[in-house]
């Protein structure tokens, strides 16, 4: 006994070396084959009504199938579940999340009490398939994996044509972010329809068939459709919620051992990564709220962190300090900011793109790049991060000091998960030797701006007050916006020349959305004004112009049950910017030459002239309003 108790503690690097250098493929039921996991099935299978053998042939079924597809790949890269495993964890947790919120539910909705009777069996299955199949488009869009069975050589799988072999040897990684934002964060959203059929029997497929409406809810939900999804939708997004709150920390309502919580600076960290990689903070350009360097990652300090915690109010997390200020000392006090010359969390520097003939001044946050990018290598900004004084000197630092002024610890993660995701050179082929989005803007503290040749001077922006609270996304302030559109106006048909990819939809469509059908009717009827003083439309030669919020807030006022509906899930944000989402979803808007979804628009008058900030959707998708004459008095300003 006293052997075992003196007995030398292996060493970390041991430990490390042990671990196998490849995933093994294995079965669905041997992946659920744990303590756990079985444990969360038997409280999934308690909420059906069903006999053991349609459980076992086709709700089981469904599960292992699941199960052998995704294998330990993690639901995210630097998000919830991010370990290895993470994403069969994160489906069973939304499974029994989903079904529990599912019972809530009269399925069918606004059916007869003899109809619910019989078809609530297959609305719930729906549900459940929905759920299984909510996220398991990532495989197919955002993760490589090379797999090769014994003796064999790499080969890339693609999920499209059959499983991983079993006992075969494989790796993944994530793959670099595209550079159309829009399309690459939505792609694996619509990639799961790809794979739904493998999740299916045959007769639980005609089964399905057999009801047009559950059909056109679950293919809706399965590929994010702005329309359609309806209750099968909510179901799946609220467990979706429940369960990446669960995993980050966030308030489920259920009480846990305070162990397991998880500390404010990993959260804050976590959340960072999260808007970094989703493309919801620009990077490297003129705008942009991140710059990366060689070494370092520069975050314009202030409305970054106004965004980190928006983020993690919106996941459910309590406890977060209002203070920005104190968001900086959390980090501090962690090592996970590099301090400057005063110790403090925050710097002043100025940024050099050549290229563009561009300068500014900002106040950072200042990263070690593997406390931001702990699995990848970002693309580096090709130009200078220059710290400066107070007084606009550049600061020459010492490298050696620079190197020790902060220890580079990364928050607490799962030795299992570092190992099987390590750090990869993102361009180099995964077998050896077988981008960026139209991301969100940044408002932030500008302290100087300069355009060089000619020099044009700008105002400061407003302040952090006036910060709009768009989930996850913070406004590019006009003041920093380029001063060649501040100053000049175009027309209607100049603006519609240069949209280059506007998009048209039919308006039979279009008035499937709630407020876009409000909007139409009430503008038939004449109860909202068009084309007037103070009116929250004007109707151009080829746009029609929503006045914001007016518009916006004058639905909610219309219509006080869908105002209590936003209500609760507005959270701290303002009720109106979900619909502001809702309406972006659309993607019949034109946005302005930064990428901003609102633009301003001048309305001249005979004494005066005033300023509006507007959506401009495209005309030519409401032929409802052709006989409006357009207003002539407006300039857009893109």
């Amino acid at each position: 006994m006293l052997t075992t108790f003196f007995r030398r503690k292996p060493d970390q690097n041991e430990v490390v070396q042990s671990l196998p250098k490849y995933s093994i493929a294995r079965s669905g039921k041997d992946l659920l084959n744990t303590s756990e996991r079985q444990a969360l099935i038997r409280k999934i299978k308690r909420l059906f009504s069903i006999t053991e053998e349609v459980w076992a042939n086709h709700y089981l079924y469904a599960i292992e199938q699941f199960a052998e597809l995704v294998q330990e790949v993690p639901a995210s890269e630097i998000h919830h579940h991010s370990k290895a495993g993470g994403l069969i964890d994160h489906t069973l947790e939304a499974l029994h999340a989903g079904i529990r919120i599912a019972q809530g539910y009269v399925l069918p909705p606004n059916s007869e009490p003899e109809h619910i009777a019989s078809a609530s069996d297959r609305w719930r299955f729906g549900a459940f398939i929905a759920i299984l199949a909510h996220d398991i488009g990532k495989i197919v869009t955002d993760i490589e994996v090379v797999y090769r069975e014994r003796g064999g050589e790499f080969q890339h799988w693609h999920p499209w044509y059959g499983n991983i072999p079993v006992e075969a040897e494989y790796s993944y990684r994530y793959k670099k972010r595209a550079s159309n934002a829009k399309i690459a964060k939505s792609l694996h959203e619509k990639a799961a329809m790809s794979l739904l059929p493998r999740l299916l029997t045959r007769k639980a497929a005609q089964w399905v068939f057999e009801d047009t409406e559950l059909l056109a809810q679950l293919f809706s939900t399965v590929t994010h459709s702005t329309f359609g999804g309806q209750a099968i939708a909510e179901i799946v997004r609220t467990a979706d919620s429940a369960s990446v709150a669960k995993n980050l920390g966030a308030d489920t309502g259920i009480r846990t051992d305070h162990s397991s919580a998880v500390p404010l600076h990993e959260k804050l960290i976590v959340s960072l990564r999260k808007l970094i990689n989703d493309g919801d903070l620009k990077r490297n350009k003129p705008g942009a709220a991140i710059w990366v360097t060689e070494t370092d990652t520069w975050v314009v300090s202030k409305a970054t962190m106004e965004a980190v915690r928006v983020q993690l109010l919106n996941e459910g997390h309590k406890g977060i300090p209002k203070n920005i200020v104190r968001l900086f000392e959390v980090l501090r006090e962690h090592d996970l900011l590099i301090p400057n010359s005063e110790g403090d969390s925050v710097w002043t520097a100025e940024i050099n793109d050549f290229a563009k003939n561009w300068q500014q001044k900002l106040t950072f946050l200042r990263f070690k790049n593997e406390i931001i990018w702990p699995t990848s290598n970002p693309d580096t900004f090709d130009g200078e991060v220059l710290p400066v004084d107070k007084a606009g000197n550049v600061i020459k630092s010492d490298p050696e000091e620079s190197e020790n002024a902060t220890q580079t610890q990364q928050p607490v993660v799962d030795k299992n998960a570092e190992v099987l995701n390590q750090k990869i050179d993102d361009d180099k082929p995964l077998i050896q030797p077988p981008k960026e989005l139209p991301e969100a803007k940044a408002e932030y503290e500008v302290l100087q701006v300069k355009q060089r040749q000619p020099e044009v001077k700008l105002p400061t922006t407003k302040s952090l007050s006036n910060l709009t609270a768009k989930q996850t996304q913070v406004q590019i302030p006009e003041d920093a916006q380029s001063s060649v559109h501040a100053s000049t106006g175009v027309s209607s048909s100049e603006a519609k020349n240069l949209w280059k990819h506007s998009r048209r939809v039919q308006e039979d469509l279009l008035v499937q959305n709630d407020f876009v059908a409000w909007l139409l009717k009430g503008i038939s009827r004449r109860n909202i004004r068009v084309n007037e003083s103070k009116a929250p439309v004007h109707i151009l030669e080829n746009h029609v112009a929503l006045v914001t919020p007016a518009i916006f807030n004058l639905y909610l006022d219309k219509n006080s049950l869908k105002k209590r509906l936003y209500e609760k899930r507005a959270g701290d944000k303002k009720v109106y910017t979900l619909l502001q989402k809702e309406l972006e979803s659309l993607d019949i808007h034109q946005r302005g030459s930064n990428g901003q979804n609102i633009v301003r628009m001048s309305v001249e008058g005979q004494r005066s002239q005033s300023e509006l900030r507007v959506y401009l959707l495209n005309r030519e998708c409401f032929p409802s309003l052709v006989n409006f004459s357009a207003n002539k008095a407006m300039t857009i300003h893109l």
